[in-house]
């Protein structure tokens, strides 16, 4: 098979992998879960040649691995580590394309506005609020592929359906899973009201 063609598969186990990771409900679970999508992606982006990307992406791994071990221990991640991790992302991006390659691509930009983006709001305890906020550098992640042409399109399609299962995550656990307790609630309020007139 051909670089391309692995490139494909990985890409393919990527967006399932990263998909299924917003239907956890244990904020430890989504960390180990994206981190293993991480690890695939910068097998894929090594692949295609990107290396900004995949430089990205091995900063992405040891940051989840951090705000794994905080998660684990119940303790927020102090933020300074949020500001280490985009000062590498920054770092990474004026070595690899200013000093080593001598081209600065604009669209780099975008993906490390995502990078930083993920830095803070990663660290971030509540699984609900991260889930809202980790659209902007998801959809920042759809947009850099798709200006990098043709040869990441399947991680286009990798992000757009990681985008996909995470707004469906929102809707099943912040629309649905909140309608049907309050359903509940008001039901258990109405038996409670019918027993009591019935001791009455």
């Amino acid at each position: 098979m051909t670089r391309e063609q692995w490139a494909f598969l990985i890409s393919i186990f990527v967006m399932l992998v990263m998909c299924s990771s917003y239907f956890f409900k244990k904020k430890s679970l989504y960390l180990i879960v994206q981190g293993t999508g991480i690890t695939l992606l910068m097998v894929s982006y090594v692949l295609w040649k990107e290396y900004f990307a995949m430089v990205g992406l091995v900063i992405g791994l040891v940051r989840m691995l951090v705000y794994l071990f905080y998660e684990q221990k119940n303790k927020e991640t102090p933020i300074w580590w949020a500001i280490l991790f985009s000062v590498l992302g920054v770092a990474c991006y004026l070595i690899i394309n200013l000093w080593i390659q001598k081209t600065a691509k604009w669209e780099d930009v975008i993906y490390l506005v995502g990078l930083v983006a993920y830095a803070f709001i990663l660290r971030i305890r509540n699984l609900n609020l991260v889930r809202y906020l980790v659209l902007i550098p998801t959809g920042l992640s759809i947009l850099y592929n798709a200006l990098l042409g043709a040869g990441t399109l399947m991680v286009v399609i990798s992000y757009s359906f990681e985008f996909c299962a995470n707004i469906a995550s929102i809707i099943k656990y912040h629309v649905w899973d909140k309608k049907k307790q309050s359903v509940e609630v008001k039901e258990n309020e109405e038996s409670q009201d019918s027993s009591v007139d019935i001791v009455g």
